[in-house]
């Protein structure tokens, strides 16, 4: 009896120090954040949480955007390959899960036995039917570890979809403003263009006049030139992002040039809210966190393949020469069996170091994250704020310098002012001209940006498209 307590004492010794080294928590304490954003401008006493709308690019008021964002997010290719990868990670979760139940199985042969002479007898039939149940107790708790990482990763391939849902949605805005921008500033170098021929016709008829010199007209010909060598880089520019633009769409034609004009979208206004939104606002911190949780779970996986295993099995069968005999005579076996790791070279040792190692290089990446989440902000912001200050100045420079055109035009006509002069004014309201424009796209692009880096409406547990009918949630 002392025997048999001092194993019951030492299996139970074993079992403590086996679960204390299995139960580990997860440290996922998450970076401290600032209260405020630095480049949100003025901090009122009280912040108020800001909300970005799921739908957020209607805030452009533009219906052409609007229905490319609807084709865009019904037929991505990115998108059904992240569906399909999701697919593949709860079938992956439903084989981890099946582990934690037995496992039966079941035969059932005939076999027939017949001399090669009829002389020597007759043939005769074996009828064998049986079944076998199978089961290994989960003592260390390695396939509920095993079942748990597979789950965390079905739920980081659903969020993984929800990024890239938010990056098509970015995507087709910025293209749809930068085929906007580019069909602006191509009519604005053909106006230009215009303008210079107009000049030339002018000049070449005081030529003729003797009213002026074939420098003058060798200047403004070689203006018209570079003007016309502009026109050519912008259109190939504007067809480069409609070809973009349908490549991103999966058509296979290039997308027609945008009938909006720029100037007419509205300018979304949006406040960043708070840096601590972001950990329920942003996807790809909702995917970091369940990489992070399945490495979580490989770590108990590799600690439970340490300690012995304990499988149980029944067997239950009959046989005989006809189908009535084998049935009146079944047998039965029970089966029990441990097996535990004597020696393999440090292999499972390894494998836990490995398994440790892993999940402390998620949990830098999952912290990292954070802060990439919180500069994503912080950087966007700076832009905007300068961005909608060059704005301001930008109306003025292109007012002055169309009003300096006008009136060296006039003083030109009129002999009170040299070609030169008319030239550099002309150079300045074209650059002018073209900057306001960059500008303006500029300005509702950073907007895009900003929605983008809060998130893009997504909300953890609010449902993105893994949520709402695309793909069925993974639970074992």
């Amino acid at each position: 009896m002392a025997q048999y307590r001092w194993i019951a004492g030492a299996i139970s010794t074993l079992l403590l120090q086996a679960c204390s080294s299995l139960s580990s928590d997860l440290d996922k304490t998450a970076p401290t954040l600032p209260q405020a954003y630095q480049q949100q401008g003025k901090v009122a006493s009280d912040p108020v949480l800001a909300q970005v709308e799921p739908q957020w690019w209607r805030a452009y008021n533009s219906p052409a955007l609007n229905s490319l964002m609807q084709e865009a997010l019904k037929d991505v290719a990115v998108l059904r390959q992240a569906q399909a990868r999701i697919l593949q990670a709860q079938a992956q979760a439903r084989i981890a899960g099946a582990s934690l139940l037995p496992e039966l199985q079941g035969n059932l042969s005939v076999q027939r036995d017949a001399p090669f002479s009829s002389s020597h007898g007759d043939s005769r039939s074996q009828y064998v039917a049986g079944v076998f149940m199978s089961y290994e107790l989960d003592v260390w708790g390695r396939h509920r570890a095993q079942a748990d990482s597979a789950v965390f990763l079905a739920q980081a391939a659903n969020y993984e979809l929800d990024v890239l849902r938010v990056s098509v949605q970015a995507q087709v805005v910025h293209l749809s403003l930068q085929a906007l921008g580019d069909k602006q500033r191509v009519a604005i170098a053909r106006q230009n263009l215009a303008v210079a021929q107009r000049l030339l016709s002018l000049l070449e008829a005081r030529l003729r006049a003797g009213a002026a010199s074939p420098l003058e007209l060798a200047q403004q010909r070689q203006l018209l030139a570079s003007q016309q060598r502009k026109l050519f880089v912008l259109e190939e520019q504007a067809m480069r992002t409609r070809v973009e633009l349908a490549t991103l769409l999966g058509r296979t034609e290039i997308m027609p040039e945008p009938q909006e004009d720029i100037a007419s979208l509205q300018v979304p206004e949006l406040e960043a809210g708070l840096p601590s939104q972001l950990l329920s606002q942003r996807p790809d911190i909702a995917r970091i966190e369940a990489q992070l949780s399945a490495a979580h779970a490989d770590v108990r996986v590799a600690r439970a393949a340490l300690y012995p295993s304990l499988t149980l099995g029944a067997r239950a069968g009959a046989s005989g020469n006809h189908w009535e005999e084998s049935l009146r005579h079944p047998v039965y076996s029970l089966i029990s069996g441990l097996v535990a790791p004597i020696f393999n070279a440090g292999r499972l040792e390894a494998g836990k170091d490995l398994s440790d190692a892993r999940l402390q290089e998620w949990l830098v990446q999952y912290r990292q994250t954070i802060v990439q989440a919180y500069m994503d902000v912080e950087g966007v912001l700076a832009q905007l704020h300068s961005l909608d200050a060059q704005a301001q100045i930008m109306e003025l420079e292109w007012e002055q310098a169309r009003l300096a055109f006008q009136l060296a035009e006039a003083r030109y006509r009129s002999g009170s002012e040299t070609l030169l002069s008319l030239l550099d004014a002309q150079r300045t309201l074209y650059a002018a001209q073209d900057v306001r424009v960059s500008l303006m796209q500029s300005r509702l692009q950073s907007r895009a940006a900003l929605f983008r880096a809060l998130g893009g409406g997504w909300q953890a547990g609010s449902g993105g498209l893994a949520d709402q009918g695309t793909v069925a949630q993974v639970g074992v």
